[in-house]
């Protein structure tokens, strides 16, 4: 199973840490489900930007965004 690393964030996840995600798994839904309020607007339909997320390793991996 695939593995997101989150970077510590001062408010969000001051420790950091890291989760496994199955793969196919929306990234807000896989903060949300572990603990990490990422701020969200639009039901998880990636159609606003307080949930983006900025990924800086294993970005080819993702499949691309789509509408």
């Amino acid at each position: 199973m695939p593995v997101v690393k989150i970077l510590p964030h001062d408010t969000l996840c001051p420790q950091g840490g890291s989760v496994e995600v199955p793969e196919g798994t929306v990234l807000c839904r896989a903060m949300l489900d572990n603990g990490i309020e990422i701020e969200h607007a639009c039901e998880l339909s990636c159609a606003c930007p307080p949930c983006h997320v900025l990924v800086r390793e294993g970005g080819r991996s993702l499949e691309p965004a789509t509408e």
